[in-house]
């Protein structure tokens, strides 16, 4: 199994448009074969850190999650909600 860890910094006054932008993400990636989680959280300590948590399959899913169209419309979009860029920390879980 595969996990991706994606810490996101928003910019203060885009938390609501924000959400609602990576709500397409999160639902659509649900769906996908090779997923076994895919869950978006918001700091319990901060109103503008944010984190996804993916599990997949195996490599090939993350593959063919990073074609999909959402994927792709989150990747065009989500500068223009963040301070900085995305933290991404992938790892095998054994």
């Amino acid at each position: 199994m595969k996990v991706i860890n994606v810490e996101l910094s928003v910019i203060p006054g885009k938390q609501a448009e924000y959400e609602a932008f990576i709500n397409d993400l999160v639902s659509n990636s649900r769906q996908e074969s090779g997923n076994i989680s895919y869950n978006h959280f918001k700091a319990i300590d901060s109103d503008v850190n944010y984190e996804i948590i993916e599990h997949w399959q195996d490599e090939k899913a993350i593959d063919s999650h990073n074609n999909t169209p959402h994927f792709q419309h989150f990747l065009a979009g989500i500068g223009e909600f963040l301070t900085a860029d995305p933290v991404i920390i992938r790892m095998d879980a054994n």
